[in-house]
């Protein structure tokens, strides 16, 4: 929760706001009877059109708490979950806290965020102004997703990660990034960088970028930020596995960590000439590349769902979740380029690669845009013994 107690007193005094609101519950046998569901509904559609914020549910408009029962706030909350998820659409994502200032008065505080579309009920659409709603007319309702549009176009890496800021994350991750010049102001220069930008308050936060590649534990705000590898015995998952590993921390670890993974696990052959000439079943090269890419145009903001390498006794497989971006297609990604992660990928470019297992042909995590795909594929097909396609 982004309030301390002291926030919450101060705002009883001080009455309602354009990003509070305080709702009296009345109930006839331990349920919810006003405001009617339709009331709240519109309340937090009218947040979530602006620019989200808190609904103090139990709290009369004076600012007092009369308190309700451990089954009043069961029931109240799951009304309160009820109207989000079906009384308004698309639906909205609150956060919800059980709260008492003093003990045997205890009351729901719903944290409202920002919608990234226009949210209504079949009654209408509202939005906040000052403390009260009102109804949103068509004008609006132009502008109003001409500003949903540009939040949705503003990609996912560089948007700001709540209950952060310029201290949250680690310097001796950050501080390389910067020249000499730079690193005397460093909050400006890792705005330039894309890691630290404004929220709507105008508080300075870590992007999601800065969070995934400047933290060590970035799991902690990105759930999804790790990698699942596992080495299996045959040629399916069901044959047993013989190694596994989840990885985690910043990306460029995350990178080193499964390359290694991948060319520790696997075979590598033979062949006698003058000499031993070591086989190995796959290019390392590829697979730092193809680990790279993995990592740096995944889509981060799919929940629940981690980068999945897996190695079979004859293949390889790297699963990173999200769809190709901007209309590329299996056909064109040879040639073209697409990033969905423009800070990920601007920052890996000025990363010192070190000596991570296939890297030698690089000093960068990423030299330039689109010679990925490319490596895969041609160190790949030099390794079976493939002529060139391309």
């Amino acid at each position: 929760m982004m309030f301390s107690v002291d926030d919450i007193r101060r705002q009883l005094l001080l009455g309602e706001a354009s990003d509070w609101e305080f709702k009296q519950i009345e109930l006839q046998a331990d349920r919810p009877k006003r405001p009617r569901r339709d009331d709240l509904a519109d309340e937090i559609a009218a947040f979530a059109n602006a620019d989200g914020g808190v609904l103090l549910c139990g709290v009369t408009d004076d600012g007092n708490i009369p308190g309700m029962s451990r089954k009043q706030l069961d029931n109240l909350e799951r009304q309160v979950s009820e109207i989000c998820s079906d009384s308004i659409k698309p639906p909205i994502r609150p956060r919800i806290y059980r709260l008492a200032l003093k003990e045997g008065f205890p009351f729901l505080l719903v944290e409202i965020p920002e919608g990234h579309s226009q949210h209504e009920r079949p009654g209408g659409s509202f939005y906040r102004t000052g403390s009260t709603k009102r109804r949103i007319m068509s004008d609006e309702r132009l502008r109003l997703a001409q500003k949903r549009r540009q939040t949705r176009n503003l990609s996912f890496d560089k948007q700001a990660v709540s209950d952060t800021g310029f201290r949250t994350l680690e310097e001796s991750l950050w501080k390389p990034l910067l020249s000499q010049r730079s690193a005397s102001a460093p909050e400006l220069a890792l705005q330039w960088l894309g890691l630290l930008v404004r929220d709507n308050e105008h508080v300075l936060r870590a992007t999601v970028a800065r969070v995934l590649l400047c933290t060590e534990s970035p799991e902690e705000w990105i759930q999804c930020a790790r990698i699942t590898a596992t080495f299996y015995r045959g040629a399916t998952r069901a044959s047993g596995q013989i190694d596994a590993q989840t990885i985690t921390g910043p990306l460029d670890r995350q990178i080193a960590m499964a390359a290694s993974f991948a060319i520790r696990n696997m075979r590598t052959g033979a062949h006698k000439a003058v000499g031993r000439i070591d086989l190995p079943q796959y290019s390392d090269k590829a697979l730092f590349e193809a680990t790279v890419n993995a990592v740096a145009h995944r889509d981060y903001s799919i929940r629940g769902s981690a980068i999945r390498l897996a190695m079979f006794e004859d293949r390889v497989e790297i699963n990173s979740p999200g769809s190709l971006p901007n209309n590329l297609t299996t056909d064109s990604i040879y040639y073209r380029t697409s990033t969905r992660n423009e800070v990920i990928v601007s920052v890996l470019g000025r990363m010192p690669v070190g000596d991570i297992p296939g890297s030698g042909h690089r000093k960068y995590f990423m030299e330039r845009r689109g010679d990925g795909i490319p490596i895969i594929v041609e160190e790949t097909e030099a390794l079976n013994g493939v002529e060139p396609k391309y």
